[in-house]
């Protein structure tokens, strides 16, 4: 989790971000926020994600981002 955290923080300096922050309620991910979000995560967890993954509920919080990575990594 703390990796994620990381990565939210490279992307979106000086923003306080932790694993129940609602990184979509609280725009703090815009639309090309979570892109670089996306290709962050895919080098990093070395996964596949899908534009049918990029749905709100797997970017709300760290939690669910760390859900949808889990996910990905059991279906390799």
């Amino acid at each position: 989790m703390e990796t994620i955290i990381s990565i939210l923080e490279g992307i979106k300096p000086g923003v306080a971000i932790d694993e129940n922050t609602r990184l979509l309620d609280e725009k703090i991910l815009d639309s090309m926020a979570m892109i670089s979000l996306v290709a962050e995560l895919t080098d990093e967890f070395d996964v596949d994600i899908s534009a049918t993954d990029v749905i709100p509920e797997n970017f709300q919080t760290v939690g669910a981002i760390k859900a949808l990575i889990e996910r990905l990594e059991d279906e390799d």
